[in-house]
């Protein structure tokens, strides 16, 4: 099934970037940069019109700092795995603000009413809630302190497994005072 989806990748630091894809590719299996899913698969517009609407929506939104130094463990219960999520402690606010601007209009079928959102990077996945638990808790015993900046949105065509760039939406360029 085709599906199109709206993230953002972050820039980071080369260490924490290597650290975040090395953790990610072991622990998550996932593989590339780590990012922030902001409109998941739903929506049912064609790609032109579905980035038409991600370029309205984010118009006047500015680049986004934030830093992750917290691990959660977030359960998705109907195939009973364990997620571990890197949450912003800083920047969460600005980072929802922009979920909740791009579920406007056309995009506004996107939203999940069946979950919260819940800005969060995932470093891994695991069926054991205690394996998941004991990384977490690693993680949080430590010094954990990653700044990352948000610049741009990236609209994904998500066919199974294959995923395809369509558009990148820069997001605005702060002015003389901002």
């Amino acid at each position: 099934m085709d599906s199109l989806e709206v993230i953002a990748r972050p820039h980071f630091d080369k260490a924490d970037l290597a650290w975040l894809t090395d953790i990610r590719s072991r622990r998550a299996g996932s593989r590339g940069a780590p990012y922030f899913t902001l409109v998941f698969a739903g929506v049912e517009l064609e790609a032109a019109a579905f980035t038409k609407a991600v370029r309205a929506n984010a118009r006047d939104i500015h680049p986004i700092r934030f830093r992750l130094r917290s691990a959660l463990v977030v359960p998705e219960t109907v195939v009973r795995r364990f997620h571990v999520f890197l949450i912003p402690d800083e920047g969460f606010g600005a980072i929802l603000k922009l979920h909740d601007a791009l579920h406007a209009g056309p995009l506004a079928s996107g939203l999940r009413q069946d979950s919260p959102y819940l800005p969060h990077i995932t470093v891994a996945t695991s069926g054991s809630y205690e394996t998941a638990r004991d990384l977490a808790l690693s993680l949080n015993r430590r010094d954990l302190d990653i700044a990352g900046r948000i610049d741009a949105l990236q609209v994904e065509r998500r066919t199974g497994e294959v995923i395809k760039p369509v558009a990148e939406v820069p997001l605005a360029k702060a002015g003389w005072f901002g």
